[in-house]
Formats: C-alpha cells, structure tokens, sequence
C-alpha cells in the first residue's frame, strides 16, 4: 500500500507549456518578482558539506512553491548571483544553515524533516518523499538532523535503512506527470530544489538509462512510464558508459519531450519563476537575414558553437567574467559572426538567465534552438507523430519567447525527412541537421522539406576527433565547385565542439579565410537566407 502523502490528485491534467506544473498555484497570487530572497553565500564562507547544502536547497523548493514571501537559493560561486539578482528585488546575504533556520523571515518552523544517508538509494528515496509530500519536509542526514531538531523541527520518517531504487515508486505517490528528475544520488545538491518544488519523482537506481531498457518492470520503464506521452520532460543526466545516448533515446522512445541536461544545476526552483516576473532587457535588435554577396561569389562559411542544450553549463559558465573563459564570456566574443546553440527551454526554465544571455549579444552573435530546441531529444525517436508534433509546437512556442527562428536537431540517424514535423511549424525557418555519431555524417549536404532548408554539418571543429583550426582552414581551402552558390557546395555549416575549441579558435580561423579572399563568413539566419534563395531555385 503507498503511503498517502497527499492530499490532492495526480498531476495529470493537460499543461498547456514546459514547467508550467511547477509554477505556483496561489489562489492569491499574480505573476511578481520575488520580493525577498536569502542566499547562502557558500562561495564566501566555504565551509557547507554535501548534507547542509541539502537541507537548505530542500527548504527552498517548498519556499518556491508559494509565489509570495521569502524565497532561499544557494550560492556556490560569484556567478550565481547574475542570476539570482535578475529575480529578486533584494537579496539577503546568509552564510550557515543555522542563519537560515533562525531567520524569521523563512518559515522553517512548520517544517518537518526525512532521514537518509547521502550517496545512495536512500538520498533518492528521501527527496522524492519530500518531493510528494504538501507538509514542507526538510532531507536530513545524521549530521544535520541534530540542529534540525533543536530548531524544533522533528522526523517524519528514517528512510537510512532503504536500498532499493524501487522504492518510491512502490511507496509513494502523487508525482509530477510533467517532469522527472533524474540525478546521481552522489551529487544530490543540484535539482533537489527543483524536485521538491515540482513535486517530481527523483530517480538514479544504476543510472544507466539503457541498462533493462526492455523489462516493463524496469526502473526506467517505470519512472517514464509515470510521464504524460507527449507533455513531459526530464530533467538531469544519467551514468554508465554512454549516458548521452541511453537517456536521451529512453526518454524520447517512451514518450517525453526528452532530456534537459541539468545535472549541475543550482537555484532551479528561484530561477523557474514565471516569464512575466522577470526584469527585462532589450536584446539586440538586427535585420533578418542578409543575402547579399560580392559580385563575384564567394563559398559561404557558418560556425555554430555546439551544446547550447547543456543547461548547467550555460548557468555555470555563461555568466563569468569577461575573459574567464573561451564560451559566451570569452573576451573575442563579438568579433567575427557566429551562431550559438541554446536551449529554448530556458525561456521556462529560468527566465532570468535566457534575458540576461539575450542582453548581452552582440551583432555578431546569433543564438539559434538545439539541439533539438525544447529539449535535447532524437527526433526520430518519437513514439508517434502526436509526440512529435507537440514537441515541435512547444519548441516553436518557446522559440519564439526566445527570439529564435532556426533550430538545430541531433538525431541518432540524419534523415532530412525525420524533421517534417518540425519545419511544419510556421515560426520554424530552417533546421541545422547534425547525427549523434559525428555530427557532420551527412557532409553538407542540404535538403528541402516542406520548402524550408535542412543543412548539415560538412567540417566539425572538434579536436582530435576531426579538425584543428589548421586542418579546418586547409579543408575548406581544397574545396572543389566551392563558390557554386546555386549548390551546396557553396556552403559549408561547421559545428564547433565546444569542449575542445573556443572563440579565440573561430577567430583565427575567420581570419585565415579572411586573408585567403574566398570566403564570405555569416551568421546562421544569413547562410539560411542564402541557401534559401540561391539554391531552393534551382
């Protein structure tokens, strides 16, 4: 028998868009900046282990719950904070668990808290308990349970003792119907605030989302199986030795809308506020697509910087200092024209950080959907064309809140009709095709279908796999038929991996082709506009 830990049914009504099941439901509340937030500045302090942390971020989903009052977040690093403050309208420096116990502004007091150990089955156990209770329930660990205690917070139950993944899923209920998380039980800090707030079921087991792919009483049969088909989506990473395709071919195979890779990712629950209580900034505004070429033509080069889906990057990395590193911060941003690949699901997801990534692009920036816009999915994995074609309508939706008209898809096999669906989508101009094993297998080729673009990949930047900025240069250079514009081999889209070249690697190779004369280097929406019409013509 499941434990009866709610008071309310499944979540299982139609939700018109991604993450709307974990707004707030106040009766009382309308969309508003967060008047009051608290942050645990653990990047000044330092002294918080795994198990402190956790007991602050649980309390914190069940403050993000509840539109009004005082809202808490953790800060691990400086960076946090440009997101964070985009939310608030004051933020509150706190440095210990204690501190946020003792603050009256932070009702811990009606609390009450589950016992686990940190770094097994009974951490995952333990927030999906917290996650389906309506009592605000504090994941505990001998170590925090003491202080907990004396704040007059009491236990709720001992789950130290459970084992088995199974688990929640044999004993509670009431779990989200709209997103899952799935997270290594020893790294349980990031999403647990997210988890708890969505009332979503927390879930490793093996972590290897392949691993009895085929048994229907599998763990990951089972803890898919509770998803709607078609309005759903996971959030986090999985393990074992291909994590990337496992899970992103189960989650896409059974029905959701895929995964978001989130598995680092801290202050969900704050930055999941509604779109409309974020503190807008205009973004750049630039023309559509330019299709003009010297008189005499020129080949037609477009670099797109790759895993823009990877959510805990962006949140932390995007937001360091200029000069930090060789992504969004890197201090040539804005010097040669380049298109960035970023997931649209931040437009529901945090708000706050798609406007501030927004705000600071430059002319020479363009920020395109992928892979494979709404989340990181195969799309000829879809069950159905009903799956398929609601993911295509939220892509869309959330696209157009993003300011993106082109989407980058990474199927496990680059068929240009795999994506019909997708360009059957009015405010869809175009789709930048990449396969899982190489990105650029279908070597430039470009297709239409239902009259719009679909361009692959010809030459990755992606060391040492494929090229380095030399051999890049080189290849492009012994182009044959390279300046037949009516072609494809007028055009050559390169994917650049991110995790082995930067844009000071893009800048020195747009300036060898710059000196070499032939090459005419644009952004996504201006290759798109090209091909579009010199090649769709003929």
């Amino acid at each position: 028998m499941k434990l009866g830990l709610l008071g309310l049914s499944l979540l299982g009504a139609s939700q018109a868009h991604l993450f709307e099941s974990c707004l707030p439901s106040d009766e009382d509340s309308s969309p508003m900046a967060v008047s009051k937030l608290f942050v645990v500045r653990d990047d000044l302090s330092a002294h918080l282990d795994a198990e402190q942390k956790l007991a602050i971020t649980t309390l914190s989903g069940f403050l993000a719950r509840t539109a009004a009052g005082s809202h808490l977040g953790l800060v691990s690093k400086s960076e946090d904070l440009v997101w964070l403050s985009e939310v608030a309208d004051e933020v509150v420096d706190l440095y210990s668990l204690d501190e946020v116990l003792a603050e009256d502004d932070i009702p811990s007091g009606d609390c009450r808290y589950v016992l686990c150990k940190v770094g097994d089955n009974s951490t995952n156990a333990a927030l999906s308990f917290s996650a389906a209770s309506d009592e605000c329930t504090i994941v505990a660990t001998e170590g925090t349970a003491p202080l907990l205690e004396s704040f007059g917070i009491k236990m709720a139950m001992n789950l130290t003792s459970i084992t088995d993944p199974f688990w929640a899923l044999d004993n509670l209920s009431g779990f989200n119907q709209h997103v899952s998380v799935l997270q290594n039980a020893g790294n349980p800090v990031p999403l647990s605030d997210f988890a708890v707030k969505c009332r979503a079921l927390h879930w490793w087991g093996w972590g290897e989302c392949g691993k009895k792919l085929d048994d229907p009483e599998g763990l990951t049969e089972r803890a898919l199986g509770l998803l709607t088909p078609g309005d759903a989506v996971v959030v986090g990473w999985g393990g074992g030795e291909d994590p990337e395709w496992n899970c992103v071919h189960a989650s896409t195979s059974y029905g959701s809308f895929g995964m978001i890779a989130a598995d680092q990712a801290l202050n969900l629950a704050v930055l999941n506020a509604s779109p409309e209580t974020v503190k807008h900034r205009p973004a750049v505004v630039r023309s559509q697509g330019d299709t003009r070429q010297d008189a005499k033509p020129k080949h037609t080069v477009c670099f797109v910087m790759s895993d823009g889906d990877n959510v805990q990057w962006i949140l932390n990395d995007w937001s360091a200092e200029k000069g930090a590193n060789g992504w969004w911060a890197s201090a040539e941003r804005g010097n040669v024209k380049m298109g960035w690949t970023l997931s649209p699901s931040l437009a529901a997801l945090a708000p706050a950080a798609l406007q501030w990534i927004m705000a600071g692009a430059t002319e020479n920036d363009q920020l395109i959907a992928g892979p494979s816009s709404a989340t990181y999915a195969f799309v000829n994995d879809f069950p159905d064309t009903h799956t398929f074609k609601a993911f295509a309508e939220e892509s869309s939706y959330l696209m157009g809140k993003a300011g993106m008209r082109i989407v980058n898809v990474l199927n496990d096999e680059g068929f240009a009709e795999t994506v019909d669906v997708m360009l059957a989508e009015e405010d869809i101009d175009a789709v930048f095709l990449y396969e899982y094993n190489g990105y650029s297998e279908l070597g430039g080729a470009i297709s239409f279908v239902g009259g719009k673009p679909v361009i692959g990949g010809r030459f990755n930047l992606w060391s040492p796999d494929f090229y380095d900025v030399d051999d890049l240069v080189d290849a492009l250079k012994g182009l044959p038929n390279m300046d037949d514009v009516t072609s494809s081999d007028g055009y050559t889209l390169i994917p650049v991996h991110a995790w082995s070249h930067s844009v000071e690697d893009i800048v020195s190779a747009v300036k060898q082709l710059e000196a070499d004369g032939r090459f005419d280097v644009v952004l996504p929406d201006e290759l798109v506009a090209r091909v579009a019409k010199n090649v769709a013509a003929v």
